[in-house]
């Protein structure tokens, strides 16, 4: 059942939604076949450009990461440093230049499971691959497949959401399986990291009382 007039644009209440002119504008809320409605010609649009503006992140994106993964390997313990940056620095270059006008097509649902499994795609292949910019020759090559492999990602994942939500249909159960593996993953993960941060700081302090002198 339709959200929003397919012409206009304007949100439908449930009652109005059940009526066969849409109350704004006074058309059919189903046009005849064959005759494009202004939301998929505005969903068309909006796969346009984003497919755009995604070739112009790649454009640019893949010579400056080539160049960092190749300046990384020089910098030995400071690299530990650089694969955070740079996939933060990723990460809002394709939520502030790509995916952000189609996001705003999506409901509520689905916008969130778009953010946070970019956001886990990010964490559990961006930083592992952005990490292995440190080796010499062989970094380089992984820092620009983990480019350009995220940008796919991420931008193929949202125009499949904006495809779905422009064909009302239901997110899928893969989307919510891992969703929730990863969330799942993510929180023992991090369990696991800050016990063993306070493990080892006990060890530390129990090592130094007992290293002074009495």
């Amino acid at each position: 059942m339709l959200r929003r007039c397919p012409w206009c644009l304007e949100p439908l209440s449930l009652s109005e939604r059940r009526q066969p002119l849409c109350p704004h504008c006074e058309r059919s809320l189903v046009g005849p076949d064959g005759e494009p409605r202004e939301l998929d010609l505005r969903y068309h649009a909006i796969e346009a450009r984003l497919r755009a503006r995604a070739r112009e992140v790649l454009l640019w994106g893949v010579p400056v990461v080539a160049i960092v993964a190749a300046t990384t390997s020089l910098i030995h313990v400071g690299a530990v440093f650089v694969a955070p940056l740079v996939v933060l620095a990723h990460l809002l270059a394709l939520r502030l230049a790509v995916v952000r006008e189609a996001r705003g097509y999506l409901g509520p649902t689905r916008r969130l499971f778009t953010r946070w499994l970019t956001r886990f795609a990010f964490l559990w292949l961006g930083l592992p691959g952005y990490a292995a910019m440190a080796a010499p020759l062989i970094g380089i090559v992984t820092g620009v497949v983990t480019f350009v492999g995220l940008t796919a990602l991420v931008c193929g994942y949202t125009s499949w959401s904006l495809a779905r939500e422009r064909a009302q249909q239901p997110l899928s159960s893969w989307e919510k399986v891992v969703m929730a593996t990863l969330a799942a993953v993510t929180a023992v993960l991090i369990v696991v990291l800050v016990v063993g941060g306070l493990v080892v700081g006990w060890s530390v302090a129990a090592l130094i009382d007992w290293m002074r002198p009495e």
